[in-house]
C-alpha cells in the first residue's frame, strides 16, 4: 500500500468570490515573527529567523512563514509564501508572493537528496527515543491526524512536533533527513526508533514500532 502524505493542489488563478483573501506578508531586514527556510546544495533545508542569516547564494527563493498569522490565515494547506531576498523594493521591503504549495514541492523536491557531511548544527542531534514515536506534522494536515489516531488505537506512545510552528522541530527533522539521505516533501514524517517514515503506512508503522519495542 502506498504511503499517504499531505500534498496540496495549486492556488487557482482566479479566487472565487466566497474564498478567503490571501494574507499579505511583508518582509524587511528588521521583520519580526518571520521564519525563513532555504534550500542548500546537499538537498536539505535550513530555517532561520533573520534575513541576515540567509546566505547570499540561497536568497533568490526563500520560503517565508509569518508566525503571527494562523495556519488558516496563511491558508497553509494550499499555499506558501516565497520571497526574493536578493534585492529590495524602493520602500525597503523584499518581494514576497504566495505560490502553490503543490507546484513548489513538485518543482523543487522531485530529485532525491544527495549524501553530504552533516553541517555543524546537526552534529549533536539528540538520539531518537526508544519508547515512543515522534510525529512531525502540521496543524492543517488531515493525514497527520489520521496517523495519530492510528497510533492511539494501537496503543503506541508518541510525541507530536509541529514543524511549521516550531523552528527547532523543523531544524531537527531537517538534520535527521540529511543524516538519513532522505528528502522530506510532505508530512507526516515519523521517527520510529531512528527510522524515518514518510506518510501514513499502517503496516510499516506496526513493523517499525515492533522492532523499536524489541530493541528498546
Amino acid at each position: 500500500m502506498a504511503a499517504a502524505a499531505c500534498h496540496q493542489q495549486g492556488v487557482p488563478e482566479h479566487r472565487d468570490a466566497g474564498s478567503p483573501a490571501i494574507a499579505e506578508v511583508r518582509v524587511t531586514d528588521d521583520s519580526r515573527n518571520l521564519l525563513f527556510t532555504y534550500l542548500v546544495a546537499d538537498g536539505s533545508f535550513v530555517t532561520v529567523d533573520k534575513v541576515a542569516d540567509v546566505p547570499e547564494a540561497a536568497r533568490q527563493q526563500v520560503v517565508v512563514i509569518d508566525t503571527s498569522l494562523s495556519p488558516e490565515q496563511r491558508q497553509s494547506s494550499r499555499i506558501i509564501y516565497v520571497a526574493d531576498l536578493t534585492s529590495k523594493r524602493p520602500d525597503g521591503s523584499y518581494p514576497c508572493r504566495p505560490v502553490s504549495r503543490f507546484r513548489f514541492e513538485r518543482d523543487l523536491l522531485r530529485e532525491p537528496a544527495q549524501s553530504a557531511p552533516l553541517p555543524p548544527e546537526c552534529q549533536n542531534l539528540p538520539p531518537s527515543p526508544s519508547d515512543r514515536v515522534i510525529v512531525y506534522g502540521t496543524s492543517w494536515c488531515g493525514v497527520c491526524d489520521a496517523t495519530k489516531a492510528f497510533l492511539r488505537q494501537q496503543g503506541i506512545p508518541f510525541l507530536e512536533k509541529d514543524v511549521e510552528k516550531d523552528a527547532a522541530a523543523q531544524k531537527e527533522l531537517t538534520c535527521k533527513a540529511l543524516k538519513a539521505g532522505t528528502r522530506i516533501n510532505g508530512v507526516p514524517v515519523l521517527d520510529i526508533g531512528g527510522k524515518l517514515l514518510l506518510g501514513f503506512d499502517r503496516d510499516e508503522i506496526l513493523r517499525l514500532a515492533a522492532a523499536m519495542k524489541k530493541n528498546g
